[in-house]
C-alpha cells in the first residue's frame, strides 16, 4: 500500500470543470488583472476570517512585504521573528531593507514569548508571530507585549487558514496577518497566491497602492509600489475552495485526532500539542523521533511518504552565515529540528490510509 504526504487531485477533481468554465468567461471578456474575480474573492475571504479588509497579492512572501510596506517598516527597523519557521518569513523582512531578529520556539514550536523581551530594542518596529503548522501563537499575550513597548504585531498565516484561538480569529489582535495560497495549504491555489487581511482602513488603503505601482488610477502613481497581483484563475479557484475549507480542516482534525490517540502511548515519539483555546487546522502534523533517518527509511519502504518541516532552522541556513546572531544558540530549536518529522495530513485521506500510517510507525518502535 502506498499512502502519499497529500493528494491534491482528491480535492481539486470535483472542482475542475466549475473552476475552468468560469474562467472560461473571464477570457471571454479579455479581463485579466484585478478584475472582478479578484474583488469577489477578496470580499470572500475577509468574511471568512471575519476582518474588514483583504488585499490580494502574488504570493505569500509578498503578502508580508506589502503589510511592512504598508506600515512603514524598512530601513534600520528590526522585526522579531521566530527561528523556527520557514525562511520566507525573515527574507519578507530583509526584502523591505529592515533586519530580522530570531527569537526560539517553545514547545508548541511558535514563537517562545518568554524570548521575546530581551530582543527589544529602540530599532524594534515589529513582532512578527507565526502561526505555524496550523495553530495560532499566543496572539492576546503578544498584543499585550506590543503595546507597552509600542511595536505592531503581525501574523504570518500562511499556515492557519481558518484557525481560531477560543473566540479570537486570525488577525483580530495583529495590525495585519498574512497568507500564503502555495498549492499544499490548508486553501491552496493551482499556482501561488497571498493574501493580506487587515482593520485598519488606512493600511488597506496604502496597500491597495502598494501592491499596483503605487497606483489606484492608471498611470498615476501616488507612492513607489512594485506589482504583486493574484491572477484571475487563482481567484476563482480559490473562491470556491474556499466553500469547502471548513470541511476539509475538520477531516485535517479527524486524521490527527486519530494520529495522536493511536500513538500516544510509544515514549519515544513527541507528539505535537496544542495551545490552550486553539482550534489547529493542521496544515501539518509534525512529530519528533530519534534517529529521524532509519525511522524515514522504513517508512518509505514501507510505502508511506513523509517530510521534513523544516531541515534547518532559519539562522543555520547559509543565507544567514553574516547575520549577528549566527553563533547563538537557540536551544528548542537546535535540540529539536534533527527529530522532527512530518507525517500525512490532507483532506479526503482515507480510513485504512490513516489506520495504515498508524500501523507502520507503530511496527518501527515494537
Amino acid at each position: 500500500m502506498f499512502v502519499p504526504f497529500n493528494d491534491l487531485t482528491r480535492i481539486h477533481a470535483p472542482l475542475k470543470k466549475v473552476v475552468i468554465k468560469k474562467f472560461e468567461k473571464t477570457v471571454d471578456k479579455n479581463n485579466f488583472v484585478l478584475n472582478e474575480d479578484t474583488k469577489i474573492f477578496e470580499n470572500n475571504f475577509s468574511k471568512f476570517t471575519k476582518q474588514k479588509y483583504a488585499v490580494s497579492c502574488a504570493n505569500g512572501t509578498d503578502a508580508i512585504e506589502l503589510v511592512l510596506r504598508g506600515l512603514e517598516i524598512g530601513v534600520g527597523d528590526e522585526v522579531i521573528v521566530p527561528v523556527n519557521t520557514y525562511i520566507a518569513t525573515s527574507f519578507a523582512v530583509e526584502n523591505v531593507g529592515a533586519k530580522p531578529i530570531f527569537v526560539d520556539n517553545d514547545e508548541y514550536y511558535l514563537i517562545d514569548l518568554k524570548k521575546i523581551k530581551s530582543k527589544i530594542t529602540k530599532k524594534t518596529k515589529a513582532i512578527i508571530g507565526v502561526n505555524l503548522y496550523g495553530q495560532m501563537c499566543d496572539t492576546s499575550s503578544l498584543k499585550k507585549l506590543c503595546k507597552e513597548h509600542n511595536l505592531y504585531l503581525l501574523e504570518d498565516a500562511a499556515q492557519s487558514h481558518g484557525a481560531m484561538q477560543s473566540n479570537i480569529n486570525v488577525g483580530d489582535n495583529s495590525s495585519g496577518a498574512t497568507y500564503s495560497f502555495y498549492p499544499g495549504k490548508n486553501l491552496g491555489a493551482w499556482g501561488d497566491g497571498g493574501m493580506v487581511t487587515t482593520n485598519s482602513y488606512s493600511t488597506y488603503k496604502k496597500m491597495i497602492k502598494i501592491r499596483n505601482f503605487g497606483s489606484v488610477e492608471k498611470y498615476y502613481h501616488e507612492i513607489q509600489g512594485s506589482n504583486t497581483r493574484l491572477q484571475p484563475l487563482q481567484a476563482i479557484l480559490l473562491n470556491e475552495k474556499l466553500k469547502y475549507l471548513y470541511e476539509w480542516n475538520e477531516e485535517r482534525f479527524t486524521v490527527a485526532d486519530k494520529y495522536i490517540e493511536s500513538l500516544q502511548d510509544i515514549d519515544k515519539i513527541v507528539l505535537p500539542k496544542t495551545l490552550n483555546g486553539n482550534k489547529h487546522v493542521w496544515h501539518l502534523f509534525v512529530i519528533q523521533v530519534p534517529n529521524r533517518r532509519k525511522f524515514m527509511e522504513h517508512c518509505k519502504n514501507s510505502g508511506v511518504e513523509l517530510g521534513i518541516h523544516y531541515p534547518l532552522p532559519t539562522i543555520k541556513q547559509n543565507a544567514y552565515k553574516k547575520h549577528s546572531q549566527n553563533k547563538e544558540n537557540f536551544p528548542n530549536s537546535f535540540s529539536e529540528y534533527k527529530k522532527l518529522v512530518t507525517l500525512p495530513v490532507f483532506p479526503k485521506m482515507e480510513k485504512k490510509e490513516i489506520n495504515y500510517v498508524i500501523k507502520v510507525v507503530r511496527e518501527y518502535f515494537n
